[in-house]
């Protein structure tokens, strides 16, 4: 068995945890933050600026409004280098995180974002001290390389990635997801689910990620519905930040066909990532059923539904049911309807597909055009 794993440097875990932050960038020699998060109005943002000024740290802001795309990342290298910035803070979800990750690298590697996304432009240059604080529980980007980003001009939303571009430190702190709605609070919630399911039956996974694979859908099944029914349940927010954490580590191990259509499709059409995942998650189960049956009689022991006697077929379907269940107790989305207008070309489905995501080999069926429509049609059944 060979692979490979990139993991932080340094994980502090717990309430209030972000008191750290001046302490942190003061040992690092840091002068001034470039500190990109969500709107500077949400509540967040002030607690962690008055902690950066009030310990003579200077920052220069940036807000990242949706997902991030060339244009928010270029324009966020722009502002490191004029404001002369020395290292990122990331505040925020997925997005914000993939941006400050970018944002970082391209400041000191030069070029535009595109030239790393599209056009093969190779990281040559270690990035500055990076720090995400991430503010939901799904996305795991605060615990591996890779920034998805919305490219304007061809309307594709594609990776890139290196090595260097993790955070160096990651701050889990629960009090910072207490606020979320509960549409974010599920969405996010299934988007972790996905990537622990999706790695665990990875062709590419091996034992560290399918131990965090594993530990991420125990923390989900037992607190997401929990903790969208209890915003304010701390225990239950840090579990679930740890599952999202724990979760971005497994998906390392690559990613499966419910994420190879979540991810394109929901750039193309503007579909949040988390419903997009949520939405595709059971009919990829479904598919790949018989080419990971064992593994996914796991995850029915993972997800508190196995049943001993039963076949791990059979077990493995108990796995889907449990899914398809949790979606209904937290109100998660099941179909595609509500968010497209109308049926789109196949072949025109297929070759954004192909044309992002489609390099991917580590689904247990193999992929080909035919497994991307069938996991459509499924995701438009009701």
């Amino acid at each position: 068995m060979n692979f490979e794993i990139v993991m932080n440097r340094q994980v502090i875990f717990g309430e209030n945890k972000v008191e750290m932050l001046p302490g942190l960038l003061k040992w690092y020699g840091k002068k001034k933050v470039m500190l990109v998060s969500y709107p500077t109005t949400i509540g967040g943002f002030k607690r962690v600026a008055d902690l950066l000024t009030s310990n003579g740290i200077e920052y220069a802001s940036h807000v990242v409004t949706g997902e991030p795309d060339l244009k928010i990342i270029d324009g966020g290298r722009d502002k490191f280098l004029a404001e002369g910035c020395d290292c990122t803070v990331a505040l925020g979800g997925g997005s914000v995180i993939d941006a400050a990750k970018s944002i970082g690298m391209l400041a000191v590697n030069g070029g535009c974002i595109e030239d790393y996304q599209m056009r093969g432009k190779e990281v040559t240059v270690e990035p500055p001290l990076f720090i995400a604080i991430p503010t939901t529980s799904g996305t795991g980007a605060e615990a591996t390389k890779t920034a998805v980003v919305c490219n304007n001009n061809n309307h594709l939303k594609k990776s890139l990635y290196h090595t260097t571009m993790i955070a160096d430190v990651v701050i889990l702190d629960p009090t910072f997801t207490v606020e979320l709605p509960r549409p974010v609070t599920s969405a996010t919630g299934m988007d972790a689910l996905s990537h622990a399911i999706e790695s665990y039956v990875s062709l590419n996974a091996s034992p560290l990620t399918e131990m965090y694979g594993l530990k991420a859908m125990e923390l989900i099944n037992k607190y997401l519905k929990r903790t969208c029914e209890h915003p304010d349940d701390l225990e239950a927010r840090g579990a679930m930040m740890l599952a999202s954490y724990c979760g971005g580590v497994a998906i390392t191990a690559g990613i499966g066909i419910a994420h190879i259509m979540a991810q394109p499709l929901g750039g193309y059409y503007g579909i949040p990532h988390g419903d997009a995942c949520s939405i595709f998650l059971p009919g990829a189960m479904t598919l790949n059923l018989p080419y990971a049956t064992k593994k996914y009689a796991d995850i029915a022991k993972a997800l508190g539904v196995y049943v001993d006697g039963l076949s791990d077929e059979e077990n493995g379907k108990k796995a889907i049911e449990r899914v398809r269940q949790l979606q209904e107790e937290i109100g998660a989305p099941k179909c595609l309807k509500g968010y497209m207008k109308e049926v789109p070309d196949m072949a025109e489905l297929v070759d954004i597909i192909k044309r992002t995501t489609g390099h991917i080999k580590c689904n247990p069926k193999p992929l080909d055009e035919q497994l991307m429509i069938d996991a459509f049609n499924m995701a438009m059944e009701d």
